[in-house]
């Protein structure tokens, strides 16, 4: 009976041993749980869109330019506007050249007037912005009271697509005009002021002078504009 017990023991610890060491095979020396995850995938990347040549910007024929400003501004105003755009890069030519030289006191009627020649072609060129601005702003209007009437559902659907598509190249070449009226607008009046500024400081007394009561007529005009 001894003999017995004693082999059921021996036994027993055998299996035990058994069982920790194939646990021990299982587990990590640290007795973590070693857990295995599935590499996730690579996030799939979104493809850009395809913008067309020319900076996303639909090219048109001069014809179809000449066409649209001459529906939305009228024929003289499409001749006047080429014009006007020589006139303001040859009289911004004209300052930044006259800039580069040395002034003298004797140079004060000649600097003056050029300055007033500067101003006279920054004004009409603002007022050639200001007409296709109004023409944009026409055309835009048109479109939304379209894309209304689409929503609505009234009216042809054909026909009001049709319609939009056309109104929208109308749109796209008023902007063009219209940006490049404000950048000529723009870089004739920083020529211009420093044209002004220019003869403030290197054409004696009367340049001071003029350049004083230029400055006060100008603070005037931005009082009364508010």
């Amino acid at each position: 009976m001894m003999s017995f017990c004693l082999l059921l023991v021996i036994g027993i610890g055998v299996i035990v041993a058994l069982v920790v060491q194939s646990g021990a095979k299982e587990r990590p020396r640290s007795g973590r749980q070693v857990v295995h995850y599935t590499q996730p995938a690579p996030p799939r990347k979104k493809k850009k869109k395809q913008h067309p040549p020319g900076g996303g910007q639909t090219l048109y024929t001069e014809a179809q330019v000449r066409a649209i400003l001459e529906k939305a501004l009228g024929a003289v105003w499409e001749a006047e506007q080429k014009r006007v755009h020589a006139q303001v890069k040859e009289q911004e030519r004209k300052v930044a050249a006259r800039l580069r030289q040395h002034q003298r006191e004797l140079d004060f009627a000649e600097l003056r007037g050029l300055h007033e020649k500067s101003r006279q072609t920054a004004d009409l060129a603002y007022t050639m912005l200001g007409d296709a601005r109004g023409a944009e702003k026409k055309v835009r209007e048109n479109i939304r009271a379209i894309e209304a009437a689409t929503h609505r559902g009234g009216g042809n659907a054909g026909a009001a697509r049709h319609a939009l598509e056309a109104l929208r190249v109308d749109r796209d070449v008023l902007r063009t005009h219209r940006e490049r009226y404000e950048q000529d607008v723009q870089r004739l009046n920083r020529e211009t002021a420093r044209l002004r500024d220019a003869i403030g400081a290197n054409c004696g007394a009367p340049g001071r002078n003029w350049h004083a009561a230029l400055m006060e007529r100008t603070r005037r005009r931005k009082e009364e504009r508010g």
